[in-house]
């Protein structure tokens, strides 16, 4: 009987924390990518520790179990959004960014956005489309160092304008 009435305290309060963990994270909309992977693995580690704990694993062994899945999730996200972007593919963005611009204002564009994902090349081949890095149009140079995958059609100058949403996440 007293074993029942620990589980049900333990599923509650596993509950509210799973409640109040997305609630808290619906409003992370300001956070990197990796600020967010981060959250996302420490909510991972304390789902995985609540429902050791309310199947009636050991704390001795479920809180070391859901440290070390937070910990695995964490790296993960961190090394996920941490790619750094190489020398050779950020020189050929901003060339290729110069160049399309140059060749769409002589072929008479008028409104050229201020912002254009340009293609450049992968490290690592992906189905997630093609690589792209986000070029500045006003300053000739890459608006950022990360790399995007996006299955967008090129646009008739050769770019395809950045969507707004995506500025965000420089």
């Amino acid at each position: 009987m007293h074993y029942g009435k620990r589980m049900k305290r333990t599923l509650r309060l596993g509950t509210a924390l799973a409640v109040a963990g997305s609630i808290g994270t619906a409003g992370c909309e300001n956070f990197s990518a990796t600020e967010a992977g981060l959250l996302a693995a420490g909510l991972a580690g304390a789902a995985t520790g609540i429902a050791l704990g309310t199947t009636g694993v050991p704390s001795s062994s479920s809180i070391p179990i859901a440290l070390g899945a937070a910990a695995g999730a964490g790296a993960l996200a961190v090394a996920a959004t941490n790619m750094s972007v190489g020398r050779d593919q950020r020189l050929m963005a901003e060339q290729r960014g110069q160049m399309l611009v140059e060749q769409a204002r002589q072929r008479g564009a008028q409104n050229i956005p201020r912002y254009i994902l340009v293609d450049t090349i992968s490290s690592r081949p992906t189905g997630g489309g093609r690589p792209v890095m986000i070029f500045d149009t006003a300053s000739g140079k890459v608006a950022s160092n990360r790399l995007y995958y996006v299955g967008m059609p090129v646009g008739p100058y050769g770019f395809t304008d950045a969507p707004p949403g995506m500025m965000n996440m420089r």
